[in-house]
């Protein structure tokens, strides 16, 4: 069954409408809505949401909300782990920044068998899944609200977009 995970970036696009990707974000809700794919938060991602608006302006009936528990904390640190044996060059106090915020929003999403994560962030969520996934230490996607509305990915994220000639003149 597909699920996606909502990440913090999305549910501030999703709930500003000048935002520059709010109405993907938007098409994404309905769309998860019209095809009753379930949609999880994390807790994680609301606790960031609410430091700038109320989690609870969010229409938080049609979402899932994501406990964060031991196992997910144990798979963090195998996450954390891996992701600091392939980089030596970050640092201790960027890692550290990651495993309190996007890795357990991303481990969640592995550890609860999710394979979508929803987000804005392309600088670093998208990058972290990116490195977990060369390292085959994580199977998660990430599609990114600047990339648009591509539905057809939430069920094959790894999907080409159909290319087509322009037309002949």
């Amino acid at each position: 069954m597909i699920q996606v995970s909502l990440d913090t970036s999305f549910l501030i696009s999703f709930a500003d409408p000048s935002r520059p990707h709010h109405a993907i974000a938007v098409d994404y809700f309905r769309h998860c809505l019209a095809q009753r794919i379930p949609m999880w938060i994390s807790v994680v991602a609301a606790g960031e949401f609410e430091v700038k608006q109320p989690v609870n302006d969010l229409p938080l009936q049609n979402f899932r909300i994501q406990p964060y528990n031991l196992p997910h904390a144990i798979r963090a640190a195998a996450l954390f782990r891996s992701l600091r044996a392939e980089s030596s060059h970050s640092s201790v106090d960027d890692t550290r920044r990651i495993i309190i915020n996007d890795l357990k929003i991303i481990t969640q999403a592995e550890e609860e068998t999710i394979s979508v994560i929803l987000t804005e962030d392309a600088n670093t969520l998208s990058k972290i899944v990116a490195r977990l996934r060369q390292a085959n230490a994580a199977s998660v996607h990430v599609l990114l609200l600047k990339d648009g509305f591509t539905p057809g990915k939430l069920e094959n994220p790894d999907q080409g977009e159909l290319t087509l000639p322009p037309p002949a003149t």
